[in-house]
């Protein structure tokens, strides 16, 4: 993590002020990033006049770090993720709804072991289920339990941070049941765990992804931003006109293992909008309801300004 925060700094140090377009994102490899990358194959952000530079992180924690730093201007993340990152002090605003529109675009589930009894939902009362705490991990499993009737002192969560050891964790029958997202869903699946429940089969949606930029960045660059977004929407038309186009960028960037390569879903993307405040509020909400935030009003954490930034291509 050292030596990646040194080279993108070193890169910070070297921008001219007056390079003012340009914008540095960072993403992790996740299905959700795929319009991004496809907006910078297809040259939309040439297109559109703005300089964007993409920096993957593999993990959450690295580009948090980047981002505390200035190392980086925006990213995609969660709502859960960057409500505790900003904690209320106008550090960063949540820009725009990435995947998560609809139910349908849920990543999620809730699985049981292959080696377990468990083939109900009902039959998760008392066991013990596999989260990382304090994340949208979590939310979602509470949302999904509740939603079945569940209290919270129905089940008992224990913390398994990387997802990694909480899906082999959950396939060795170490622990009966886990909340992962896709693909280690489907993974897991494919290696005999059991889907109990799914967000993707919720009544609304219960989980999102979101574009986040720094405050500073959204005050000094709203024209760059503007235009970031026009060249994200550009993309999204493309993938969801022709997915099959972009199934290797897809399969690359979103880390789909081979054996999925032909039958995993390529989503259809929503169009770059504001984080509403229906889908905000059960955020925070949770957030609050555990200790984690103080309330935090939504003109504070979201920012619609993108929308109405007029600005000119050339």
């Amino acid at each position: 993590m050292k030596i990646i925060l040194i080279v993108l700094f070193a890169a910070f140090l070297a921008t001219p002020a007056t390079a003012t377009q340009q914008l540095r994102i960072g993403l992790l490899l996740i299905e959700d990033s795929i319009p991004f990358w496809v907006a910078e194959q297809e040259e939309y952000y040439q297109a559109h006049n703005v300089d964007v530079q993409l920096i993957p992180f593999l993990s959450a924690l690295e580009r948090d770090s980047a981002l505390a730093a200035g190392a980086i201007d925006g990213a995609i993340s969660d709502p859960i993720g960057a409500i505790l990152f900003d904690q209320g002090t106008g550090r960063l605003k949540i820009t725009s709804l990435g995947l998560g529109k609809t139910p349908a675009e849920g990543v999620f589930a809730i699985l049981a072991s292959p080696k377990s009894d468990i083939t109900t939902v009902e039959q998760l009362k008392g066991v013990e289920i596999a989260v990382s705490n304090s994340t949208i991990i979590e939310y979602v499993t509470d949302k999904l339990l509740q939603s079945q009737g569940f209290s919270p002192d129905n089940y008992n969560k224990i913390e398994v941070k990387k997802m990694p050891i909480r899906m082999q964790m959950l396939l060795s029958n170490s622990v009966s049941a886990a909340t992962l997202p896709e693909p280690l869903a489907s993974i897991a699946v494919a290696k005999g765990a059991k889907i109990l429940l799914k967000d993707s089969n919720a009544e609304q949606s219960l989980s999102q992804t979101v574009i986040i930029f720094r405050s500073e960045v959204l005050d000094k660059k709203k024209i760059a931003v503007q235009k970031f977004f026009r060249a994200y929407g550009d993309a999204v038309n493309s993938i969801n006109t022709s997915p099959e186009k972009f199934r290797a960028l897809f399969l690359e960037k979103g880390r789909i293992p081979a054996f999925m390569a032909d039958s995993y879903p390529i989503p259809v993307y929503p169009q770059p909008e504001p984080f509403s405040v229906e889908l905000y509020q059960p955020v925070i909400q949770w957030l609050v309801t555990k200790g984690l935030v103080n309330e935090i009003a939504y003109a504070k954490m979201v920012s619609q300004d993108f929308m109405s930034v007029q600005s000119h291509d050339d």
